[in-house]
């Protein structure tokens, strides 16, 4: 069994060229008995449980990644999911909201009160000309909002994944409104990296090819067939609608690609310009040298893409211990 644990609570459109690969069977034909875990951070994040091994792969940010670098439990990223940030600020037509300026005297809830948010979101207000003194700031705890939110006139906006929440409520999708940061170029980064345990890597080379290879035949089919992947996603998604689960499939999905049309590729000019950008704000969870080091020594490849064409990290040497 092939223990793979995904980023969130639940899984999401994001996840689909994984499902779609194991409901044709692709990731069998290659010997892989392979299980898709979501669940709450009780015991951890999927990164902290990755590092302990109760997982064989996880979906992790960077800045988990970058922590996670200790010896055989270092992690190591063997693929990225999408080609830009995950987020972005969610409203709908109603609020009068069409760009970040407009966010002066607007409530904006910023899930979990995340710090890093709060920066970019500064950072985005001010690029457009706007006052960020001005927006009003919202921390909800342990809830993350979606648009139904907005609907009940609980915020003006909201920041989370604008590839999902935007389709959850209940008025036509073309009411909603997103802003990316990445459209105003604050902080432009990968949003999850595909990861394993280095002493896993090392140990299991042909394992880890052969499941980022089929996972990247899985999202080539669903680029090709869109129904396909949402036919892959229903079971797991039992309680979604299929035109939510079609809408955020098409939102989502130019995100995989590269601009050779390749799915998982890193580029690491990007990793290491938002590394950068963490640290000059104090995001980092370690330090800035420590950091780029890492990336330095490969904690992030391209090499078991079929496209990838980087050399595969050599075996962590270890101390014969008597």
């Amino acid at each position: 069994m092939l223990n793979v644990r995904l980023e969130y609570v639940h899984p999401w459109t994001n996840h689909a060229g994984m499902y779609l690969a194991r409901e044709r069977g692709l990731y069998k034909d290659k010997g892989l008995d392979v299980e898709f875990t979501s669940g709450d951070f009780f015991r951890g994040d999927p990164a902290y449980l990755l590092s302990r091994g109760e997982y064989d792969i996880a979906l992790v940010r960077l800045n988990q990644l970058l922590f996670h670098q200790q010896g055989e439990a270092s992690l190591i990223s063997v693929a990225v999911m999408n080609q830009c940030q995950i987020g972005g600020i969610i409203t709908n037509k109603s609020t009068g909201i069409t760009r970040f300026r407009d966010l002066e005297g607007k409530r904006v809830c910023i899930p979990m009160g995340v710090k890093r948010l709060y920066t970019e979101l500064e950072q985005a207000v001010a690029k457009d000309g706007g006052d960020f003194s001005k927006v009003i700031t919202i921390d909800p705890g342990e809830w993350e909002p979606d648009i139904r939110s907005v609907e009940r006139g609980k915020f003006d906006a909201f920041i989370n994944v604008a590839w999902w929440e935007p389709f959850q409520g209940s008025q036509p999708f073309d009411q909603t409104v997103t802003l990316s940061f990445d459209s105003i170029d604050v902080a432009p980064h990968h949003s999850y990296y595909v990861c394993v345990r280095r002493e896993f890597l090392d140990r299991n080379p042909v394992l880890v090819r052969d499941f980022v290879e089929t996972t990247v035949q899985g999202y080539a089919m669903v680029r090709e067939d869109l129904q396909a992947g949402v036919q892959a996603l229903q079971p797991a998604l039992c309680h979604i609608d299929p035109e939510v689960l079609e809408a955020s499939l098409k939102a989502v999905l130019p995100s995989w690609f590269d601009g050779d049309g390749n799915w998982g590729t890193a580029d690491l000019d990007m990793v290491r310009s938002y590394t950068q950008w963490m640290g000059e704000h104090g995001h980092l969870s370690v330090g800035l040298d420590d950091a780029i080091r890492a990336i330095d020594n490969q904690c992030v490849t391209n090499a078991f893409l079929p496209h990838g064409g980087e050399q595969v990290p050599k075996p962590m040497s270890l101390p014969d211990v008597g």
